[in-house]
């Protein structure tokens, strides 16, 4: 090993002995509870419920309150990499006649926004934003101004989905208390397209349990699932659905203080199709 890295290899455990390493812990956590402007993540949970109930108490729980809601303006301006394939597809879809979207934690409509400069939207789109009602109604007061077509509408129920064309679910799923598939089991007719991205997996041998973290989003503290990789689409292929499409997405990565087995390097895509 060179000098260099047996230099920080030292530092690291040196960092780790119980005085230094509870210092370290403690300034983290002082850090978490205050931040502002960075997205952080700490500790490990066996449920959402676990996870929210860690949450320090300065600032809400979730996104349904103001300042969550006026996050991402700026994303409906433009696009990042990690959103080419969820374009790819819907190309391909919107070609192919589709034109009713149910779009799962949508926000304030970025994706129909962002989109539409790449897309060509079908005659007679119907995109349906399903988010909590705070980030809802912000979306609403943007929408009488930048969608004077009116194929943007917002629902929080998500038996709307029932017949949909295509379900997007874009970096959402990990915020569920719970899973896709078990909201997809309720409907009768399911969407047959579904495009999921921006995904946290894990392939960790803990008997393909999920696990939760916290995370700080600045404006407010969210329980955060990262899901066994394998189980996560038998819940998908248990529906009907086949794996049509994977890909990664290696710009995000969830790094958990102190929980380096427990972190992620990469998310995830998926398309799905069902019959």
């Amino acid at each position: 090993m060179p000098l260099l890295e047996r230099t920080h290899a030292a530092l690291d455990r040196l960092a780790d002995l119980p005085p230094l390493g509870q210092l370290r812990r403690q300034r983290a956590e002082a850090a978490f509870a205050k931040n502002t402007d960075a997205n952080l993540f700490r500790g490990i949970y066996p449920s959402f419920d676990a996870a929210q109930a860690s949450a320090p108490n300065t600032r809400p729980l979730g996104y349904d309150n103001a300042d969550a809601a006026g996050m991402y303006l700026e994303r409906i301006k433009r696009i990042y990499p990690s959103d080419y394939p969820v374009i790819f597809w819907l190309q391909k879809l919107f070609a192919q006649g589709q034109s009713s979207v149910f779009d799962l934690g949508g926000h304030i409509g970025i994706g129909y926004y962002g989109y539409q400069r790449y897309l060509d939207y079908p005659p007679g789109l119907r995109w349906t934003v399903s988010d909590v009602p705070a980030v809802m109604a912000r979306g609403m007061e943007i929408a009488r101004e930048r969608d004077p077509a009116g194929r943007l509408s917002f629902n929080g129920d998500f038996r709307v989905a029932e017949g949909v064309d295509v379900l997007l679910a874009l970096g959402v799923l990990q915020y569920l208390p719970d899973t896709l598939a078990q909201r997809l089991a309720t409907l009768e007719r399911p969407p047959r397209h579904i495009i999921l991205n921006l995904t946290p997996l894990h392939v960790l041998d803990n008997g393909g349990q999920d696990y939760f973290t916290l995370q700080s989003i600045g404006t407010a503290f969210c329980p955060y699932r990262i899901a066994a990789y394998a189980p996560f689409l038998e819940g998908f292929t248990r529906l009907g659905y086949q794996i049509v499409d994977r890909w990664q997405n290696p710009d995000k990565h969830c790094h958990i203080a102190f929980e380096p087995e427990h972190s992620v390097d990469v998310y995830h895509g998926f398309y799905l199709l069902r019959g």
